[in-house]
């Protein structure tokens, strides 16, 4: 378990945030991923490498060859906000041998996401990739209608499971 609670603390140091943190769409605010899923950053803090995304991003089935010369000119397939449809990353599916470590990674280009710091209630704010601070109030609201869903959902459960006991009696 410390072994787990260490590599989230390492993951959010290499995104500069302490503790855990979601990436979001900057068009739509979407949550893209979760810095535990983090694997690196690269080219000069323009893209956050993560093995996994949330269902929040859509990957495109079209596979293409990158045209960038960092690259390499691997093949990647392209990443989608859902929210907003914007592009977002790439999915690395086949790549030189110089780049094997981005192999069947997620990238998302930092000019697309931003940052949401989970790590202290005092503290939530939205980091930009670039290291600006702003508040948040989008992601308060979202999380108090999860929490009403979640309430109503509790009561719906319990219903159930009153008709449940009373059958069985």
């Amino acid at each position: 378990m410390a072994e787990s609670e260490t590599s989230r603390e390492e993951s959010a140091s290499l995104d500069g945030v302490d503790g855990p943190a979601l990436y979001l769409c900057k068009g739509c605010r979407m949550p893209l991923a979760e810095s535990e899923d983090l694997s690196s950053r690269l080219e000069g803090d323009t893209a956050v490498l993560l093995k996994a995304v949330t269902e929040h991003v859509w990957i495109d089935e079209n596979k293409a060859v990158s045209t960038y010369d960092v690259d390499l000119y691997s093949t990647v397939q392209v990443l989608h906000c859902k929210g907003c449809s914007a592009v977002v990353g790439a999915l690395y599916v086949a790549t030189p041998v110089l780049l094997d470590f981005k192999r069947d990674l997620f990238q998302l280009n930092t000019n697309a996401v931003t940052c949401y710091c989970l790590n202290n209630p005092q503290k939530q704010r939205l980091v930009p990739v670039s290291g600006e601070l702003t508040t948040v109030p989008y992601m308060e609201t979202q999380l108090k209608k999860c929490r009403t869903v979640y309430g109503f959902c509790e009561q719906a459960v319990t219903e159930i499971e009153k008709i449940l006991t009373s059958r069985r009696l």
